[in-house]
């Protein structure tokens, strides 16, 4: 996903007088009291730009940075918040309503979520805990997956194989860790030391909340870290996952078994209720192996702690509020965060994520016009045009190139503000007074949505974002680039605003 460069104040302007724009009609969109005119632009042109909006807009407790992505995010999370309570206080009338609003009760309902403490885990942490071999710890970490609870060890999805695009295919990749990277595991400065040391706290302190006692609390703590830390020795580093030759390692099943000699990949995969795939595309095969020999060699009962641990974790912050409040110190220290977000806009994103195209369609219907998709469809299409001409005047291009970089160019898929083939969730249950039980649902629709597209074409009218969400992509593998709604507002886009602050504002 790539996030979308601000343009300044002074480029809008630029760009607004190269396109021979009046700027009477450009004022209301030009703010020059963010300009810092102290800082010459030659030196820092960004400073100069920006200097006085920074200086004015300091970065807010409950987050960790701050710009207009920010500023949009909120006025996005205020928006969702109206439509939730309102889909809350009238939840018969419409299923949309009906879903959204009591999602949005059972997150809200504080009293009932501190009165159920960690009883919505205890038949999972009492499953685990009945586990006595191997066998059954393998088989464990494939139906966790598929009853919406965690995604333990290693990473997991259906996607496009990027040399066969118009395919699905399983792919694994490395996991199995908390911390952010690899590097928190492995490197030794003063950082990363003491975020390992508050690691552990953190660990203790969770399963301390759970009834266990002190040592036994200790104990299992060090064994996930030093179970992570040998998981996250296999892991590749940031920037070797940004080469995607690398990464692309396609195995028959069978073939890729015979590598790993306690998973069989066809039997877990059908515990994963995969079925019928005879090739997979293994990003990190080194690290499967490793996992493989951790799982032989790694007594039954630390892999038991193992997955409790991932049980927890992935519900603390939906717990009752002694679970919330620890798992947020422990993310202050990793991010510097100084106050814990209010929680109806957590719960508000919460659902967001879980039902974005219900709530989607809400957002839209109230705060997008279709005049504004129209409209941003034709800048996009100018820019194809533009394209097209420079393709064709290029000098340095090969005929043969050129024709298919316009066969390429032509192809340019435009996603804009919405979607046009809203997801129903069929089947997804959604209780008023059950708020864990809620995100179980959801994320068990998720993970069949993405199983149930193996075997099939890859459907290109997909969306992996949704309405209100401020940001913009362009996917390579779909060659299509994607503004939803969120994002086409000031300062990105505004329907008022003449093409040139535009094109400046969203390119």
């Amino acid at each position: 996903m790539i996030k979308r460069r601000i343009f300044t104040p002074f480029l809008c302007l630029l760009l607004a007088v190269v396109a021979n724009a009046q700027p009477k009609e450009i004022a209301n969109f030009i703010d020059p009291s963010n300009i810092d005119s102290s800082i010459r632009p030659g030196d820092d042109f960004y400073r100069y730009a920006n200097g006085k909006w920074i200086k004015n807009n300091p970065v807010p407790p409950s987050k960790t940075r701050w710009s207009n992505f920010g500023v949009l995010a909120e006025e996005a999370s205020n928006s969702l918040k109206l439509l939730l309570e309102e889909a809350a206080a009238a939840p018969g009338k419409s299923r949309i309503m009906q879903m959204t609003g009591d999602f949005y009760a059972s997150a809200m309902d504080s009293i009932a979520i501190e009165n159920a403490g960690l009883s919505p885990l205890k038949a999972d942490l009492e499953r685990i805990y009945a586990i006595t071999n191997l066998d059954q710890v393998i088989s464990e970490i494939g139906t966790m997956r598929t009853k919406g609870i965690a995604a333990p060890l290693f990473g997991f999805f259906i996607g496009q194989d990027s040399k066969k695009v118009s395919e699905y295919i399983p792919q694994f990749g490395q996991g199995g860790t908390t911390l952010p990277d690899r590097d928190y595991y492995l490197k030794n400065d003063a950082r990363s030391v003491k975020i390992r040391s508050e690691y552990l706290s953190f660990i203790t302190d969770m399963f301390i909340l759970t009834g266990l006692g002190d040592s036994l609390a200790h104990h299992h703590a060090a064994v996930i870290l030093a179970l992570e830390t040998k998981l996250a020795e296999a892991q590749l580093s940031r920037v070797e996952l940004r080469d995607p030759q690398r990464l692309y390692n396609k195995f028959f099943v069978d073939d890729f078994t015979k590598t790993t000699p306690a998973v069989d990949w066809r039997l877990l995969m059908e515990k994963m209720l995969v079925k019928n795939a005879d090739s997979i595309i293994v990003t990190n095969p080194r690290f499967l192996r490793v996992a493989d020999t951790l799982l032989r060699a790694t007594p039954v009962d630390d892999w038991k702690t193992y997955l409790q641990w991932y049980v927890i974790k992935n519900a603390a912050n939906y717990l009752s509020n002694n679970f919330v409040q620890r798992n947020f110190q422990f993310n202050k220290v990793l991010t510097g965060q100084k106050e814990i977000v209010p929680r109806w806009q957590r719960m508000s994103g919460l659902i967001d994520g879980s039902l974005g195209d219900l709530l989607g369609q809400l957002y839209v219907e109230k705060y997008f016009k279709p005049a504004a998709k129209q409209r941003m469809t034709e800048l996009v299409t100018n820019l194809q045009s533009a394209f097209e001409d420079r393709i064709k005047g290029l000098d340095w291009m090969s005929k043969d190139t050129k024709e298919r970089a316009l066969v390429k160019l032509s192809a340019f898929g435009k996603k804009i503000g919405y979607t046009d083939k809203w997801k129903t969730y069929e089947g997804v249950v959604v209780i008023r007074n059950s708020f864990i039980e809620n995100i179980r649902n959801t994320a068990i629709w998720t993970y069949n949505d993405q199983i149930s597209k193996l075997g099939n074409p890859v459907d290109k009218t997909e969306w992996r974002m949704t309405p209100p969400t401020i940001n913009a992509s362009y996917s390579p593998l779909r060659n299509e680039i994607t503004f939803p709604a969120g994002i086409l507002q000031f300062p990105f886009f505004d329907f008022k605003a003449d093409d040139a602050v535009n094109y400046g504002g969203i390119v």
